[in-house]
């Protein structure tokens, strides 16, 4: 058993679950020598919404820095394109 599951007061929540997945928690506890409820703790403890939010402020981030970048290269773009047309402007008065 956990560690935190250990430490707390344990209290009997009964659930519905379709029989293929009492089965394949039934598997994994027999598997691992370990009690269905155990499964269904682990699972739960592994399922974490702060790793979630933090997911998504690395994609936000990430977006961000794509949009900045991508700006620039249009910029830089631009400037090329700029100076090209004042080199064939020159080109074309010779």
């Amino acid at each position: 058993m956990s560690a935190p599951a250990l430490n707390e007061t344990m209290r009997r929540k009964p659930i519905l679950m379709p029989p293929k997945m009492i089965a394949k928690i039934d598997k994994i506890a027999r598997d691992r020598k370990i009690s269905f409820a155990e499964v269904v703790r682990e699972a739960v403890n592994a399922f974490n919404d702060d790793d979630s939010a933090e997911d998504d402020a690395l994609l936000e981030a990430l977006a961000e820095t794509m949009i900045e970048t991508t700006q620039g290269v249009v910029e830089r773009m631009d400037a090329v394109e700029k100076r090209l047309d004042e080199t064939h402007a020159l080109l074309e008065e010779s």
